[in-house]
């Protein structure tokens, strides 16, 4: 079954009692529903029942369901809440679950979503994820959706519908806020509001369960604050080698409160701020947080991987208590040392929690972060990595000229290389006429307009390279298939080159629809196997 055929059996309509459209909702298994709270609220209320409308199946009728007790986070005005699970009064068995995935966010993500605008019977709009300078009120739960050029409008309809990451199909949110503009509650703030949530959810959390259990009494409150202004200010490149002391102390306890504060899943369960904790960090700010006691260089290096299937650039990365990991030496030498030292190339922040300062592992990576990153009045150092990434885009988009029409329905990136070339061009010229003062005056804003374009096209080749991969993985059975019915003397069987031929012009002759390939060599596959057991 093809993936949209399978995202058809998971999105449903929600009526009130009168028929009215409320918005969507997102099905979970054969009993249950996820959506806004405002939806529910829109309908009369988390006590009334609401018409389930399976869109997706032709074949089955409307359902009833009414708000699941214990599952009911209603919107606090304030960019917090707005989710509510539904159980459904009678099962249907024909749904596929929808696939809720923890995944690191960034700005300017391409995401999908499917409503039900008025007179529509549903359709598809795109969208980009907004960053931290567009929080989603005081609790900053929320994501800001900004829809691309041309989509629809996220407006009534889409309310409790899920929101799809663009290059892997999972679903990374749900729609929100009724009144306050397009917004998303990210899947792993729904798991702190609604742990329940986790028995229809993948992916790793972004924080380890460790950094919230109480590890000592004291906590060093100005520390913590040290700590939330880092993930809110740092800059991209930034390696912060930090001496926690032994565990337990203040300053560890402090490392470890201000990362649960940054984590969007585990910062829920924080009960009682301390009164002088000041401004918190942006929900979501941290990408990953490892705990490294008696984990091996090895176990160290798969978690960051599970967590960052797309790889570490512009991701912030917490990695503490390495002195008490199983191999500090090999995971600072091969893990840690080489991340720092690419840091600026890579556009990360590196957070290290070392016991002492002096320790060996806090030496080598303070020594391979030497000239990691330009200072701020390093002109010559911050245009140069400018340039760097200006023509890394400029790979990225001619390789997406030569891969993405090799397949249907990719979402090409706008060509940007060009453009960025020629502002950089007049940067180097007033920097070579000793115009420093121009120089400045303008260099940060090619920072910001160079950064998410990198970021984008980063993404974009992760997505091609899979498609790539996907369909080398297609060829190689497809050939492995036709080399077993050489050998069995089934060259020029006429029934099994009729099952070839579609497959062999999908993935070599044309442009390659992944899904219909995929089908094709499993039908020849089929088609093979039948004809060889036929002849005994």
């Amino acid at each position: 079954m093809g993936f949209e055929r399978e995202r058809r059996r998971w999105r449903v309509r929600l009526h009130d009692e009168l028929g009215r459209v409320c918005g969507a909702g997102t099905v979970l298994d054969e009993y249950h529903v996820l959506t806004s709270a405002h939806v529910v609220e829109t309908a009369g209320g988390p006590r009334s029942s609401l018409s389930v409308d399976f869109v997706g199946l032709a074949e089955a009728m409307p359902g009833t369901a009414g708000v699941v007790e214990g599952c009911w986070v209603p919107s606090d005005g304030g960019g917090r809440g707005d989710l509510a699970v539904l159980r459904l009064d009678r099962p249907e068995s024909r749904v596929f679950r929808a696939p809720l995935h923890r995944m690191p966010l960034g700005e300017h993500q391409l995401v999908r979503a499917f409503g039900f605008p008025p007179g529509s019977v549903g359709r598809w709009t795109h969208a980009r994820l907004g960053g931290p300078e567009h929080p989603g009120g005081p609790g900053g739960e929320w994501v800001r959706l900004f829809r691309t050029a041309e989509a629809e409008p996220l407006g009534p309809g889409f309310g409790g519908t899920a929101v799809l990451d663009e290059a892997t199909g999972h679903v990374v949110g749900v729609v929100v806020g009724k009144d306050t503009g397009t917004w998303m509650i990210p899947v792993e703030t729904m798991l702190g509001h609604l742990p329940q949530l986790s028995i229809w959810s993948s992916g790793s959390p972004a924080v380890d369960a460790s950094f919230s259990r109480p590890v000592g009494e004291a906590v060093d409150v100005s520390f913590v604050q040290r700590v939330a202004d880092w993930f809110a200010k740092a800059e991209p490149g930034t390696v912060w080698v930090v001496d926690t002391g032994e565990a337990g102390s203040p300053v560890a306890a402090a490392l470890r409160f201000g990362i649960v504060l940054a984590d969007r899943e585990r910062s829920l369960g924080v009960a009682g701020l301390p009164p002088a904790l000041g401004e918190m960090p942006p929900a979501g700010s941290v990408d990953l947080a490892v705990d490294a006691t008696g984990r091996t260089a090895d176990a160290v290096r798969h978690r960051i991987a599970d967590r960052l299937t797309t790889g570490v650039a512009g991701r912030t990365l917490v990695v503490d208590a390495i002195d008490d990991s199983a191999e500090p030496d090999r995971l600072v030498g091969e893990v840690l040392a080489p991340l720092a030292g690419r840091a600026a190339e890579l556009g990360i922040r590196l957070l290290l929690g070392f016991r002492d300062e002096s320790s060996p592992g806090a030496v080598a990576v303070r020594a391979s972060t030497v000239g990691a990153r330009p200072a701020p009045d390093d002109l010559a150092g911050r245009l140069d990595v400018l340039t760097q990434s200006v023509e890394e885009l400029a790979e990225i988009e001619a390789y997406q000229l030569r891969v993405a029409t090799r397949f249907t329905g990719v979402a090409m990136l706008p060509a940007r290389a060009q453009r960025l070339r020629g502002a950089l061009k007049q940067l180097r010229s007033a920097e070579v006429d000793g115009d420093a003062e121009w120089v400045e005056k303008h260099i940060d804003g090619h920072e910001h307009a160079v950064a998410p374009a990198v970021e984008d096209g980063r993404r974009q080749r992760a997505v091609l390279d899979g498609l790539v991969a996907r369909r080398e993985e297609l060829r190689a059975r497809l050939a492995a298939d036709n080399e077993l019915a050489r050998e069995h003397g089934l060259a020029r069987d006429p029934e099994l080159e009729q099952a070839y031929v579609p497959a062999k012009r999908l993935l070599i002759d044309g442009p390659c629809e992944l899904t219909a390939a995929a089908t094709a060599v499993d039908t020849y596959a089929a088609a093979v196997r039948a004809r060889i057991e036929d002849r005994g």
